[in-house]
């Protein structure tokens, strides 16, 4: 979104530069062009620039002192050298003041409708649980369910494990293959994760290399043996691409950890097992 503001601003500023162009090469010919009049039209312009960029009250201030010396110009014309102003001049005391309030309040209200865009965007973003890449639940939600199954564990005395799954070198594959490709191995380990654990097992992307699955009604023995197969799933990866068949071989750290009733808390919970990738070799 923010992005988008500054596109904003640029093209508001593009159209300022458009309309005086035209003005300059269409409607004022060489016949009718006077270098004062010009001068405020360009100075007018100018204050519009101010009071969108800035705020309404610098806008009007700015216009304010314009307006002061450019009447105290007329003034000085007109009693030292009886200069008969034609009725246009004085039409400016007017639209300088006009033009910045009309721009200031158009950037006030370009500024109020970003500012609430932002926040629905963050509000929205708030309330996504789905990891867009893979599919599986967020880190939000992970640590909703976990909360919820060690509750569960604690109150019925059934077996809770909790398995963390890490990526090794992610950064590296980045840039080996690009995030694209990246993106797509991640997907098909994803999918692997999902085929090798049963259906009451829940499955998380927590971290951008890592992934989470917590095993309700499970003994650590039992978990061993779904990371045993994982692994060996996970470390050979195949994707089929234009040119066939492409094989990757990956480096995969797989920490296990059993609840019990002294970790207080998720984060608490998922830290303990991460832990436990140190002595997967």
């Amino acid at each position: 979104m923010r992005k988008a503001n500054r596109y904003i601003d640029i093209y508001f500023l593009l159209l300022i530069i458009l309309v005086f162009s035209i003005i300059t090469l269409i409607f004022i010919t060489v016949e009718e062009l006077q270098l004062s009049q010009y001068i405020l039209i360009g100075l007018n312009f100018i204050m519009i620039v101010i009071a969108y960029f800035t705020n309404i009250v610098i806008g009007l201030i700015t216009s304010a002192f314009l307006v002061f010396f450019y009447g105290s110009y007329i003034l000085y014309e007109s009693i030292l050298y009886n200069n008969t102003f034609v009725e246009n001049s004085y039409i400016w005391i007017i639209i300088f003041p006009l033009s910045t309030f009309i721009s200031g309040k158009f950037g006030e209200y370009i500024l109020q409708v970003q500012e609430k865009v932002i926040n629905l965007e963050k509000q929205i973003n708030d309330l996504v649980t789905i990891d867009e890449i893979t599919g599986l639940n967020n880190m939000k939600e992970f640590i909703k369910d976990l909360e919820e199954e060690m509750s569960r564990s604690k109150r019925h005395k059934f077996g809770l494990v909790l398995m963390i799954i890490e990526i090794q070198y992610f950064e590296e594959l980045i840039n080996i293959y690009g995030r694209t490709k990246a993106n797509t191995i991640m997907k098909i380990m994803a999918n692997l994760i999902e085929k090798a654990t049963r259906n009451e097992d829940k499955r998380y992307k927590v971290e951008e290399d890592m992934f989470a699955i917590i095993m309700p009604n499970t003994t650590l023995d039992g978990a061993e043996v779904v990371k045993n197969r994982l692994k060996k799933e996970l470390e050979n990866i195949l994707i089929q691409g234009y040119k066939g068949e492409e094989k990757f071989k990956f480096d995969v750290k797989v920490g296990l950890l059993e609840y019990d009733n002294n970790i207080n808390g998720a984060l608490k919970f998922k830290e303990m097992a991460e832990r436990e990738l140190e002595f997967d070799v």
